[in-house]
C-alpha cells in the first residue's frame, strides 16, 4: 500500500493523453474520468499523510501529474474552443515560467524544495473547476469561471516569481 499514493500521480500523468482525447471526441465517459482524475490529486497527497509514506518521489509526481493532465485539458477544451486564446496563453506561460524559474533557483542555489503554494493550490481549484465547467456551462457562466481562472493564474504567478526572488535572495544550501 506505501505506493498507492505516489500510483495516484502518476496515473494523472498516464491518464492524461486519454482524457483530452476524449474531451476531443465527446465521449460520454469524459466526465467521469475528469472526476476521478481530479480527486486522486486530492487522495493521493491525503493517503501520503495519513499512510505516513510521503516521499521526495510523491513531491515531484503530485504537481507533475497536476501540470500534465491540467495542461492537456485545458488544451483540449481550448481546441473545442471553450477557451480562449488569452487565456490558454496565461495558463502555459505561468506553468513554463513555474518550470523555468524553479530551475534556475534551483541552479543558483542548490534549493530542492519547491512546495506549491496556496495561492498555486488555489489557483489549481479554479482551474479544475473551471474544466469542469467546460463540460457543462453556458456562456455566460462558463465566462465567469475563465476569468476567475485569469485572476488566479495571475496571482499564484506573481506569488511564485516572489518566493523564487526570496529563494535567490536568501541564497538557500549552495
Amino acid at each position: 500500500m506505501r505506493w498507492l499514493p505516489n500510483a495516484l500521480s502518476l496515473s494523472r500523468v498516464f491518464l492524461a493523453p486519454l482524457i483530452g482525447w476524449m474531451i476531443l471526441n465527446r465521449h460520454e465517459w469524459a466526465w467521469t474520468l475528469f472526476f476521478w482524475i481530479s480527486w486522486t490529486d486530492a487522495l493521493d497527497g491525503w493517503l501520503a499523510r495519513k499512510m505516513g509514506v510521503a516521499s521526495r518521489l510523491g513531491a515531484y509526481l503530485d504537481p507533475l501529474g497536476d501540470k500534465v493532465w491540467v495542461i492537456v485539458a485545458t488544451l483540449a477544451w481550448w481546441k473545442m474552443g471553450r477557451i480562449p486564446n488569452w487565456l490558454m496563453a496565461m495558463v502555459l506561460t505561468r506553468d513554463f515560467m513555474i518550470l523555468l524559474g524553479s530551475a534556475y533557483v534551483h541552479r543558483r542555489t542548490g534549493q530542492k524544495d519547491f512546495s506549491p503554494s496556496q495561492w498555486g493550490k488555489l489557483s489549481t481549484i479554479i482551474q479544475l473547476t473551471m474544466l469542469a465547467g467546460c463540460f457543462t456551462l453556458g456562456d455566460a457562466w462558463l465566462s465567469v469561471l475563465l476569468y476567475a481562472a485569469a485572476v488566479g493564474t495571475v496571482i499564484s504567478g506573481v506569488d511564485y516569481a516572489l518566493t523564487g526572488r526570496r529563494m535567490l535572495r536568501s541564497g538557500a544550501a549552495a
